[in-house]
């Protein structure tokens, strides 16, 4: 039953959108239709997802956010990709979807079509660079009833190489595809947190199956819900859509979405206030409507209907009554609307800096994991001299006992802490007192290899 309501507001939307006049420029016409992610976005969005504007917002709450990245990846600088892996580890959702190259640092490489099928029964209506994709995972979630899915001008992935998350291939590549280097290779992994209900990252690599022109082909439809329900579960409540790098809003606001205006409207000369009717005008107006009624028998309707017990005059005034409270309120409502809109009187305040008014709310909600994730890898640097993080898991592997060989019980376990914070970061909401046992730890640490001639933590 869901499956078929979300379908039909999709057909609602498409309707909506397809409205427009075709052959144009204007951004309303059907090629931007077919490529854009409204439709997509609605499924997120009716699911109670408040879109995002900011990257920065979106990320600093893994928990309550989905984050979806679409088109060209490389506007997100690497940096910034380090953050949504840490995102993901942290209880965030993340979905990818994009046909050019791209080197997912850590995690797998997205390779470029255009893949074509060499086997015609694998060419969807004849095309040989739309394929059917019908190698899917049976015990796969998100492919529950899907028997085939349509892609067009895709590409293919890597097998991941992180092993943080617990990997499934749930759509391959036919194995008669070519170039050759792309058959029987991922076309869509999902990668899961061992903890239930908490990280989770989907990787297609075609961005064309989530845009408007796709969902109707194959089972492409059910395989785009499915994906929605995933995304938004454990109670999500935030979505940041970006396409080529670009914060798109909701699906609302989409210019898509919003009907055409007239090629030939009339507009009135600016500041000239319409005339108003004569009195001959208005009799005629009255007579028409009154005449409409009369034509239309709306009385005669209205009192055949009325109730058995009820007398004929006292129902025709309590219709009569509940036509005059429906016309005073439509004035009052066009009244209101008409309202002057003043602005209100600025409210005197204290100027405060930016860092100090995000720096007292973070300290207030308790959000210092942040905090104490920078002074963990600040560590680990210092401790190794690099800013690889394998440099600083090998801190603990068995060949660098020696160098912490002087180290207390205690002081280990703090340095294993430590590590763990840097390289898979920390829950962004930490007691106070946790976090002054932690920097008491990172202090104590790094004293004490600041006081060791040999530049490391002292045997």
């Amino acid at each position: 039953m869901r499956l078929f309501i979300l379908l039909m507001a999709m057909i609602s939307a498409t309707a909506n959108a397809l409205a427009a006049p075709q052959g144009t420029d204007d951004p309303t016409t059907n090629e931007h239709w077919h490529r854009g992610y409204e439709l997509f976005q609605m499924l997120l969005e009716q699911r109670g997802l408040t879109p995002e504007r900011w990257w920065d917002s979106a990320l600093s709450k893994p928990s309550e956010s989905v984050v979806v990245v679409c088109g060209d990846l490389r506007h997100l600088s690497p940096r910034e990709w380090l953050r949504a892996r840490r995102f993901v580890a942290q209880g965030g959702a993340l979905l990818v979807a994009s046909e050019g190259t791209f080197e997912f640092s850590g995690v797998c490489s997205f390779m470029q079509g255009n893949v074509i099928a060499s086997d015609a029964r694998d060419r969807y209506l004849d095309y040989e660079d739309c394929i059917r994709v019908r190698r899917l995972k049976s015990d796969e979630e998100l492919l529950k009833g899907v028997r085939e899915l349509v892609v067009n001008q895709t590409g293919w992935l890597s097998i991941p190489s992180d092993d943080s998350l617990d990997w499934q291939v749930a759509a391959s590549l036919p194995a008669t595809t070519l170039p050759r280097a792309s058959r029987g290779q991922p076309l869509i992994l999902v990668g899961r947190d061992v903890a239930p209900q908490t990280g989770l990252m989907i990787l297609a690599a075609d961005q064309s199956l989530f845009t408007n022109g796709m969902l109707w082909h194959g089972d492409n439809a059910i395989f785009a819900i499915q994906v929605a329900e995933l995304l938004c579960r454990s109670g999500r409540q935030r979505l940041l859509f970006m396409s080529d790098g670009n914060v798109l809003p909701g699906y609302q606001q989409s210019p898509l979405t919003q009907p055409p205006e007239p090629e030939s409207r009339p507009t009135p000369p600016p500041n000239v206030n319409p005339p108003e009717p004569d009195f001959q005008t208005k009799l005629r107006l009255a007579n028409a409507v009154l005449d409409e009624v009369q034509d239309s028998n709306l009385m005669n309707e209205l009192l055949r209907d009325q109730p058995r017990r009820m007398r004929p005059l006292s129902y025709s005034r309590t219709v009569v009554l509940i036509l005059l409270i429906l016309a005073t309120l439509f004035v009052l409502w066009r009244l209101s609307q008409k309202r002057l809109d003043l602005p209100d009187f600025p409210r005197p305040r204290l100027l405060q800096s930016v860092f100090g008014v995000m720096s007292a709310r973070q300290i207030a909600n308790a959000e210092l994991g942040g905090a104490i994730v920078v002074l963990a890898r600040d560590l680990c640097a210092e401790l190794t001299g690099s800013q690889v993080e394998a440099d600083w898991i090998k801190l603990l592997s068995e060949r660098s006992n020696a160098t912490i060989k002087g180290l207390s019980h205690s002081q280990r376990r703090d340095l294993t802490e430590v590590l763990g914070i840097a390289v898979h970061g920390a829950t962004i909401h930490l007691t106070r007192r946790k976090f002054q046992t932690l920097g008491q730890a990172i202090k104590e640490l790094r004293e004490r290899h600041r006081m060791s001639p040999s530049g490391t933590v002292p045997k």
